[in-house]
């Protein structure tokens, strides 16, 4: 007796595979949920460990690093770094800034990588590259700065991305409102051009005043926003100090614009940002990282990037 082997007909293996792709179809859209709800968690990490480094440093200086400033030896203006280059000895960076020290003893206000890749400031060096806890991992720009204009000769797009831009204030209180609406700077937040705000003098409360917020995103963005002075720019390149009273401000922005605003803005008032669904990642003063949605109120918003105006927030 002859046995015959009784194999999958056409039709039998196209509905197995209808199914197959049916429960792809299904479990896709919960495993890149899951994936981004974990990138979410470590973007919300990585402000964490930064408030642990801003209250150590609090600790050590008796205040919260400020914005860059300019120095004797850089007349005339200059791409000093900022807040971020203070913090290295605090995020398990110190050997980094060590090796920055081997280019110039004082490298945050002496070195320009951003703008120059010749010496001293060797903007093409390696050591300019990406700084773990800097970038947001859900942003698709990566962990460097691939939308910005590549200006004289720095290797500007290989240097490390900054996601998180400190707070100086709301629009309504800028310095000098004399000055070009793109120039301008607010001194009413925590961190701006020559800062050296304190806890104490954060009188609104720590638990309602914005230390660092998220711009990891320029969706929506014009060609022009994305490569101007105010797109999403390297940790190298803290602000630039003009001989006037003018301050292109890199590392700290002004609160103008809705969260995910996708329309023009002047340089000093880059958006907050993310590609995080609904809104962004926010470290208060008090060292906790909130969620911020980005249909929250403008007004309650400006409201918690002041420190000492008396407003009364509630809940957000």
């Amino acid at each position: 007796m002859i046995r015959t082997r009784r194999a999958f007909t056409l039709i039998e293996l196209l509905v197995v595979i209808a199914i197959i792709a049916i429960l792809i179809a299904l479990l896709l859209p919960a495993v890149q949920q899951a994936r981004e709800a974990a990138r979410r968690t470590q973007c919300k990490n990585n402000l964490k460990q930064l408030g642990l480094a801003f209250h150590n440093y609090h600790d050590v200086y008796l205040t919260f690093p400020n914005g860059s400033h300019p120095t004797p030896t850089y007349l005339g203006g200059g791409y000093h770094m900022g807040w971020a280059v203070k913090l290295f000895p605090y995020i398990e960076q110190a050997n980094r800034y060590t090796a920055m020290q081997a280019f110039s003893p004082n490298p945050i206000s002496e070195l320009g990588p951003w703008r120059l890749a010749i010496a001293p400031h060797n903007g093409a060096d390696p050591i300019w590259g990406p700084v773990p806890g800097l970038s947001c991992p859900s942003s698709p720009l990566g962990d460097r700065s691939p939308d910005i204009i590549v200006a004289a000769a720095p290797h500007n797009k290989d240097h490390g991305a900054l996601h998180y831009r400190g707070c100086a204030g709301r629009v309504e209180d800028v310095v000098n409102p004399s000055d070009p609406n793109s120039h301008r700077y607010a001194n009413s937040g925590i961190i701006f051009p020559h800062s050296k705000v304190r806890i104490a003098d954060v009188t609104d409360g720590t638990t309602n005043t914005i230390l660092l917020g998220e711009s990891s995103s320029s969706q929506g963005w014009s060609a022009a926003m994305k490569v101007g002075w105010g797109g999403i720019q390297p940790w190298t390149w803290g602000m630039y100090w003009y001989v006037d009273t003018r301050r292109l401000t890199i590392d700290s922005k002004h609160i103008q614009f809705p969260i995910n605003f996708r329309g023009n803005f002047g340089n000093n008032a880059t958006p907050y940002t993310s590609t995080h669904i609904g809104g962004a990642q926010f470290l208060l003063a008090d060292g906790s990282c909130r969620f911020v949605s980005e249909n929250i109120d403008l007004a309650i918003l400006k409201s918690l990037g002041t420190r000492d105006k008396g407003e009364v927030v509630g809940e957000f």
